[in-house]
């Protein structure tokens, strides 16, 4: 199913936004149909980026493991997440922090479309994907957004409704929500904080704009990066306290 998968999503892209060097090493790449990233990255680099289906995971949080079964992590164990679940395309490494720099802050648009076919195998691959309402991407805030020009949180899922119809010849049983959730207090950035003042600092950060359509809904919230989980688990509490049904998290990488 996965292979199938990955032949209709990744079909169509045109090749003429891509590169024709790696991302990673600089050298000349052969780009291959069935995988979306290989438009980006040579083979030896895509071997330190594979998606991270097969590894042992916390049930709760994703955190990945070296070996042995899946089982929750210390971290869910004494600090239970409010979100349902989380599942990740990648871990975040080397090449994939790479990668998302030049997506987010220098502008290199072009990898949204590989990203989210990958995102997009790791939706099919980790949930039920009849089992949501809305897929909603994580805010910027206005000054931000504006700065940036684009919230990387929806570019990699605003194809993911045609996306579905491509790959189940139906319409998808959710839609991707822009308005409902908003980041209405700016933060200083994450980077270098430990959880606890992560969690301070994102403190009444978001807000529900729209009750009434969140309430009772199940919904998937997407964001790019996952390191301590404190941005995510912000939104996800301003959405329970909405009244949503469940939220669970779905990220590119995840640390």
């Amino acid at each position: 199913m996965i292979k199938k998968l990955v032949k209709a999503t990744g079909a169509g892209v045109c090749a003429l936004v891509f590169p024709d060097k790696c991302l990673g090493c600089g050298k000349y790449i052969k780009k291959n149909a069935d995988n979306p990233l290989s438009k980006c990255f040579c083979h030896r680099c895509l071997g330190e980026v594979l998606p991270v289906f097969d590894h042992p995971f916390c049930p709760a949080c994703g955190h990945c493991f070296e070996s042995g079964p899946d089982h929750l992590c210390e971290a869910c164990l004494k600090t239970p997440m409010v979100m349902e679940s989380v599942r990740a395309a990648f871990i975040y490494k080397e090449l994939i922090q790479k990668a998302l720099g030049l997506f987010k802050y220098q502008s290199k648009l072009s990898l949204a479309r590989p990203f989210e076919r990958h995102l997009f195998q790791a939706f099919a691959t980790h949930f039920d994907m009849n089992g949501f309402h809305l897929i909603v991407p994580i805010p910027l805030h206005i000054s931000k957004a504006r700065k940036r020009g684009f919230n990387q949180s929806y570019l990699l899922v605003r194809n993911f409704p045609q996306l579905y119809k491509d790959t189940f010849d139906r319409p998808a049983p959710w839609r991707i929500d822009i308005g409902s959730l908003a980041r209405v207090r700016a933060t200083v950035s994450q980077t270098g904080l430990d959880h606890q003042a992560r969690k301070k600092n994102l403190t009444q950060a978001f807000a529900c704009l729209k009750p009434a359509h969140i309430k009772g809904k199940n919904i998937l919230l997407v964001d790019d990066v996952f390191t301590t989980g404190a941005t995510c688990n912000a939104a996800a509490q301003t959405l329970m306290n909405a009244g949503a049904a469940g939220v669970s998290v779905l990220v590119l990488a995840r640390a």
